[in-house]
């Protein structure tokens, strides 16, 4: 069993975020938070995540002035996170390491020093739900496009399944089945549209 943390996590492109914002209150989803975040990605000296299909990011998070933000739910409004490649065909579940940071811009000189590239910035609009101990979010994602995205954090993998199950029945409740569910990160799609 992993003591790490994995990310259970599906993803979908939609069309009107406004009708999903709907269904979610239908359901009894709670909005806890909007904000902007920028995540700045990084390449490894010595290989390429692009082909580990892992992932580096520095992220600065920005809460809307009239927001709510929920802590220590959300975590730092600035951090480093590393995330390896992907466990399943059906989902982006991986596992998820990340910590706080005081200051992003030092942590981007170490990064550089230590022989890490900057890859690309990721520049998104979220608005955060929550049901149970699934996080729900509606991602505007600048130059990408507009997704829902579900996750839940688990920390034994014999809990990724039942986690991904419990993902895709509020899905269904939604009105959505799920398919086609998104595996790339915006990174990914980002990198698609702009290469």
């Amino acid at each position: 069993m992993s003591q790490l943390p994995v990310e259970v996590e599906v993803k979908i492109a939609i069309d009107d975020p406004e009708k999903i914002r709907l269904a979610l209150a239908d359901i009894g989803a709670r909005k806890t938070n909007v904000e902007r975040q920028i995540d700045t990605y990084y390449d490894h000296p010595c290989k390429s995540f692009s082909e580990t299909d892992e992932a580096l990011r520095i992220r600065v998070r920005t809460p809307h002035s009239n927001a709510h933000v929920e802590m220590p739910y959300f975590g730092p409004l600035k951090e480093m996170t590393y995330k390896g490649s992907k466990l399943d065909l059906i989902s982006k579940t991986r596992t998820e390491i990340s910590i706080g940071l005081e200051d992003e811009n030092n942590a981007e000189l170490l990064l550089g020093h230590l022989g890490f590239k900057e890859v690309a910035r990721i520049i998104k609009n979220r608005s955060f739900y929550k049901i149970n101990d699934i996080s729900i979010s509606i991602d505007d994602v600048i130059d990408v496009g507009t997704f829902l995205e579900l996750e839940r954090l688990v920390f034994d993998e014999s809990k990724i399944e039942s986690a991904r199950d419990d993902i895709f029945a509020i899905l269904k409740r939604l009105g959505l089945d799920g398919s086609p569910s998104i595996r790339k990160s915006y990174l990914e799609l980002l990198m698609e549209r702009n290469p």
